[in-house]
């Protein structure tokens, strides 16, 4: 081995790589889309009845891994300003906003993916509505948006249920939002909330978990074959395939007009969830039904602070026989030498080893923080494409999916088109899956990032 280059080590340096340095470099002004370093976080918003009002409550979560963190007092400290926005089509729009500064002790700290949350709540009276959430991170001037379409239903005499949400005690046993899109694995204290309405004495509430069949298999090369909608690749989520986890019955006695029906949930492990809720009258007729499709990831998602987090991306880098030979370590300690061994094979330069190394996992947690759907963001297309070529210079929406295009240089093709294999309106695809178009004339493109990763050039 010409270079030695310990795994260890390597964890340490990319740990210190999120949330507590200067932002990445801005992408073109043209791009609207995957800004690396804008700060990611979670809306969610449901439609509620409280004290006999209708309305929407909004939770908004920052990840403190998100933002960027300075030095001040004894810690650290982290400052995001937020807008939550809701806007019926036709009406006046209500907004709130807050400057909220988030301290943490030290670096560990401050790479948390576990959000700190906000919860507002807007009386609005029935229609549908567009909630709009900003996040702007004040130590790097980035900003991200995301919006939801909620429906406040009219009252009525039917009994019905709202949407299904998800909640867990954090560790000073406070009871708050938990993100469906990443459950912490094992988290004992999750549970689901449903709001139902115009109950009748003696209803009974079903609540059922089901894991369902997903792909979380890593992208194939961009010059490989594309995958086809037939398969679970082009699908991403089987929803006629399930594995049922548990099941609650609740009797509901001495109803109020409008109650939150609690449904504890085992800690679970990684992978994707369906929450059903059904509710049947006291005659046994069907009176209403409720679900979320909701993923549970490892707890410090997306960040890479493990052994198996450093090995599984080599699979855009390492060539079949390195991949056998990387697949073939079983113990800890043959995994820590073929991940020395890979890279330092290569780069015999110690200094230069670390700096590739760690932008390369720095493109992985990016990926992650982006892309990720049913399975980990790097193991997307979007996500392989992120992590070998890094962010497009231009996103550009069409009909049936996305065109990146990039400023590579030379006869190398430059436009990448992706398209929606799963998630059409429609379908009861849970999740969106974009599909790059892969072909061959993309082979010497995928050698040529490749190499520049081994020896040492970030492409």
């Amino acid at each position: 081995m010409r270079g030695a280059l310990s795994a260890g080590l390597v964890l340490l340096a990319v740990a210190g790589c999120v949330g507590s340095g200067p932002p990445p470099p801005r992408l073109d002004a043209a791009s609207v889309a995957y800004r690396a370093g804008e700060p990611v976080f979670v809306l969610d918003a449901v439609a509620t009845v409280r004290d006999d009002s209708t309305g929407i409550d909004v939770a908004l979560g920052v990840p403190p891994a998100s933002v960027i963190f300075r030095p001040s007092g004894d810690g650290l400290a982290a400052v995001a300003s937020w807008v939550v926005t809701v806007e019926q089509e036709g009406g006046a729009a209500r907004s709130r906003s807050a400057r909220d500064t988030l301290r943490v002790a030290d670096a560990a700290a401050a790479r948390d993916a576990v959000p700190v949350w906000r919860v507002e709540r807007f009386e609005v009276p029935p229609g549908r509505y567009v909630v709009r959430g900003v996040v702007e991170d004040e130590a790097s001037d980035r900003t991200a948006e995301r919006s939801a379409v909620v429906v406040v239903p009219s009252p009525s005499a039917a009994a019905t249920l709202g949407g299904l949400r998800f909640e867990g005690a954090d560790a000073a046993g406070a009871v708050g939002p938990v993100d469906a899109a990443s459950v912490p694995a094992g988290l004992d204290s999750l549970r689901a909330v449903v709001q139902a309405v115009d109950v009748p004495d003696g209803a009974v509430t079903a609540f059922a978990v089901v894991r369902l069949d997903a792909d979380d298999a890593p992208a194939v090369r961009a010059d490989d074959f594309t995958p086809t909608e037939l398969g679970l690749i082009g699908r991403g989520v089987d929803v006629g395939s399930v594995d049922t986890v548990q099941v609650v019955r609740q009797t509901v006695l001495d109803p109020s007009p409008a109650l939150d029906v609690v449904a504890p949930l085992p800690a679970l492990g990684p992978g994707v969830y369906r929450a059903e809720v059904r509710l049947v009258g006291p005659d046994g007729r069907a009176l209403d039904r409720a679900e979320r499709t909701f993923v549970v990831r490892r707890r410090d998602y997306p960040l890479v602070t493990r052994l198996g987090d450093l090995l599984g991306p080599l699979v855009y880098l390492a060539s079949p026989g390195e991949l056998d030979a990387l697949e073939a370590a079983e113990t800890t300690r043959e995994r820590r030498r073929a991940f020395d061994r890979f890279w330092g094979d290569r780069l015999d330069d110690r200094r230069l080893a670390a700096a590739t190394v760690r932008a390369y996992y720095e493109r992985v947690e990016e990926a992650n923080r982006l892309f990720a759907t049913y399975k980990d963001g790097w193991k997307t297309d979007r996500g392989m494409l992120y992590v070998l070529l890094g962010p497009p210079r231009f996103v550009e929406a069409t009909p049936t999916g996305e065109r990146w295009s990039y400023a590579l240089g030379g006869a190398a093709p430059s436009v990448f088109e992706f398209e929606r294999t799963a998630g059409r309106a429609g379908d009861r695809a849970p999740f969106t899956v974009l599909t790059l178009q892969r072909s061959r004339i993309y082979s010497d493109l995928v050698r040529q990032a490749q190499r520049q990763w081994r020896s040492g050039v970030v492409p």
